[in-house]
């Protein structure tokens, strides 16, 4: 099997709880919709969620009257996806896919929203590629990830501290199986970003291309904070595809 399908497959029960859980969280769920809109802004948008996960962004983008199409190479990332959309009534087009060959025509949706997926693929440029071409003329790309490998905020300190806060947070829930690990090979542990990210979406034909910084400090509030925001600078890049 795809280490990567592996990976996130293995992943699955502990990371949806994660999510769920913050998603639930009222004042964390505004935040981020408030980030959302601030990039895409209020109007209904027919919007692709590339690496959705257990779906909780599509969640946050359906409240808002979006309409979501959403794709994650994990099978098990998927089941978890359309049962949290139906817990919820939202009306998500939740599907099995590959960010790599997205199969979607060309220029098919009004905005491409991606978060925490870009670190982990084989082929970043040919993602962003994809996410170049399913986009209309015009039209946002909006992703969210971090350097989870050589951020300066990591320090031994911070580390200590986040794993104090997130062994609290995660106390009953499923244990993560670590076996997986060792067999991916992640171009973003030798990367430098978000400068890479910014070479690589000019290359693809990105235009307009904005960094947000800290966006943890925004959406995370109180101990998931110092759990999943102490340590680690969690970028959103935009971009805009050239109208035509």
């Amino acid at each position: 099997m795809d280490p990567i399908r592996m990976h996130w497959d293995v992943r699955s029960t502990e990371y949806n709880d994660f999510v769920v859980k913050g998603y639930n969280d009222l004042r964390e769920r505004r935040a981020w919709q408030d980030h959302f809109s601030s990039i895409l802004g209020t109007d209904p948008l027919n919007i692709l969620d590339v690496g959705c996960g257990p779906g909780i962004v599509s969640m946050q983008l359906a409240d808002l009257g979006h309409r979501m199409t959403s794709v994650d190479l994990s099978d098990r990332m998927v089941e978890f996806a359309k049962a949290n959309s139906s817990a919820n009534g939202l009306n998500i087009d939740i599907r099995q896919g590959n960010a790599l060959a997205l199969q979607f025509p060309d220029s098919s949706f009004d905005a491409v929203v991606s978060d925490y997926m870009l670190w982990t693929v084989p082929d970043p440029e040919k993602a962003i590629s994809e996410w170049f071409r399913v986009l209309k003329p015009g039209c946002r790309l909006a992703y969210t990830d971090g350097d989870w490998f050589h951020d300066p905020l990591s320090t031994p300190f911070r580390n200590r501290v986040s794993a104090y806060f997130a062994k609290r947070d995660r106390k009953g829930l499923e244990e993560v199986h670590e076996e997986s690990d060792t067999e991916m090979e992640l171009w973003s542990s030798d990367a430098v970003r978000p400068r890479d990210d910014i070479r690589m979406l000019e290359k693809a034909g990105f235009c307009e291309i904005r960094v947000i910084e800290n966006v943890q400090r925004k959406v995370l509030h109180g101990s998931r904070y110092y759990a999943y925001g102490f340590t680690n600078n969690h970028f959103t890049i935009t971009a805009v595809k050239p109208s035509e």
